[in-house]
């Protein structure tokens, strides 16, 4: 027999599926395992995941909810993937502000993301932009991998100082040359390290 979860029901008696009723409990603890902790443990019974089903369009928002929503998003590291996507009920227009601005799904996630390094890590921001940062030893040409559709903005900051006298710190600049390079500038001389950060699209 195997688990029936429309038993037991009102009609007919509890005796009547008695042999139901049984395997149904016993059968409990392993349904229940499904996305929850098992029971009999410290934390029995929370949650263990939150499966959003793939949505074709943005749901929409009722009131003053926040709907978060799984749909497929294209970028620039590889084709289209499932992300995690917030909407926001609509705010305008108001009457102090007549724009009718559109109440769109905002995305949260980034499949693809690099963590281990050794000298560029990443994280997503919200509305589909990448965060990249690193450090270099040396001024020339940093690359964004995997490169994104564009950077707006790399900046770099210089971790030595000049010496002698009144140190202070080595100039550094940066110039975006593609979607995905940018070159620093430095005074810097002898061993340095200059750390670096880029905002860019996926």
């Amino acid at each position: 027999m195997t688990y029936s979860p429309i038993t037991p029901q009102s009609q007919p008696s509890p005796s009547a599926t008695q042999a139901q009723i049984q395997t149904n409990f016993a059968q409990y603890a392993l349904k229940f395992l499904v996305n929850h902790s098992a029971l009999n443990t410290k934390n029995q019974g929370d949650h263990e995941k939150v499966i959003l089903e793939n949505q074709i369009g943005d749901p929409g928002v009722i009131n003053d909810q926040v709907t978060l929503f799984c749909k497929d998003a294209g970028s620039n590291f590889g084709g289209t993937q499932p992300q995690l996507f917030a909407q926001i009920r609509k705010f305008l227009p108001t009457p102090g502000d007549g724009h009718d601005a559109p109440n769109v799904g905002m995305q949260l996630t980034e499949s693809i993301v690099n963590t281990v390094g050794p000298n560029q890590f990443q994280s997503f921001l919200p509305g589909n932009y990448m965060l990249y940062f690193g450090t270099v030893t040396a001024t020339g040409t940093v690359t964004l991998v995997p490169a994104p559709t564009v950077i707006h903005v790399a900046l770099a900051i210089p971790n030595n100082l000049t010496s002698p006298g009144t140190p202070i710190p080595f100039s550094a600049s940066t110039n975006i040359t593609s979607n995905s390079t940018f070159n620093i500038i430095s005074n810097s001389t002898g061993v340095f390290t200059i750390t670096w950060i880029a905002i860019a699209t996926a």
